[in-house]
């Protein structure tokens, strides 16, 4: 992702001090029981930072941080730019502040968020961009809702599934462009909405949320490829819009119980 950054780690005691122009969240994925932390400032405030606990830096700030054991967290850094523009499509403006929590004040749904990342990354043949992405847009709109000046505004209580011709002209947008990267926002503007009312339609159309129908048609289209051509595998996954073979094999493997070779050679026994 050119526009943002995600990190799962588990860090020996350590101190960093950094500045850097994205915004950044980090949630803590286990109990500090010593966590000290300065923001734009020499003066440092000490103390518990418990399971779930959210730091925001706005870019640009001057962030010090230290632990006196190992920490596991997520940390999630994202472009001023693409802030914007989630602010833009969920608000209709740009123009806002983002505004820090107080020390150590649990955030459930970052948390929740951040395990979903967390399981992502140790997915069996590596983890899928779109998804990170998904969760990325996702992560942002609600920091944007929770801890900026915008969360003056209430939230839309929008409901229903996408209209037939809205949804017929999404889906033909992801068959056509199944080869490259699908995202939230992406499909959002095809569909003339804001990410998080697509999100939520989308999902109540389909029962799958964007990014779980756009990789199970992925894995139909490359069964169908596997089982009636004799192309490479490794061409199949391109071609469909994987990362790679093994990403591919893992997810026919978790779906089917089978390898894209072992499929082949199912429906082509010559090959075998």
């Amino acid at each position: 992702m050119k526009d943002a950054a995600v990190a799962y780690t588990q860090t020996a005691s350590n101190s960093i001090y950094y500045v850097q122009q994205a915004h950044t969240i980090h949630v803590h994925l286990a109990a500090e029981p010593h966590w000290e932390v300065a923001l734009n400032s020499d003066r440092r405030t000490i103390g518990m930072a418990p399971l779930g606990a959210i730091d925001i830096a706005p870019a640009a700030s001057e962030v010090f941080a230290r632990w006196t054991r190992q920490k596991r967290s997520m940390r999630l850094d994202i472009d001023p730019a693409r802030l914007k523009r989630l602010a833009s499509m969920e608000f209709d403006g740009d123009t806002f502040e983002l505004q820090p929590p107080k020390f150590g004040f649990i955030d459930k749904k970052a948390h929740t968020l951040s395990l979903w990342m967390q399981r992502e990354f140790e997915t069996e043949g590596g983890c899928n961009l779109e998804t990170l992405d998904a969760f990325v847009t996702i992560y942002a709109i609600h920091v944007l809702r929770t801890y900026s000046s915008l969360q003056k505004y209430p939230s839309p209580s929008i409901t229903g599934g996408l209209p037939p011709t809205i949804w017929n002209r999404v889906k033909d947008f992801i068959y056509g462009n199944i080869a490259t990267t699908l995202t939230i926002e992406q499909l959002a503007a095809v569909a003339q909405l804001s990410p998080s009312h697509f999100n939520r339609a989308f999902r109540q159309t389909t029962g799958q949320s964007p990014h779980q129908f756009v990789i199970a048609a992925r894995l139909e289209h490359a069964r169908n490829l596997v089982v009636t051509t004799r192309a490479p595998l490794s061409q199949i996954a391109e071609v469909t819009g994987f990362s790679n073979n093994s990403h591919m094999t893992a997810l026919m493997k978790r779906t089917w119980g089978m390898t894209p070779s072992q499929i082949r050679v199912e429906h082509q026994p010559g090959l075998s």
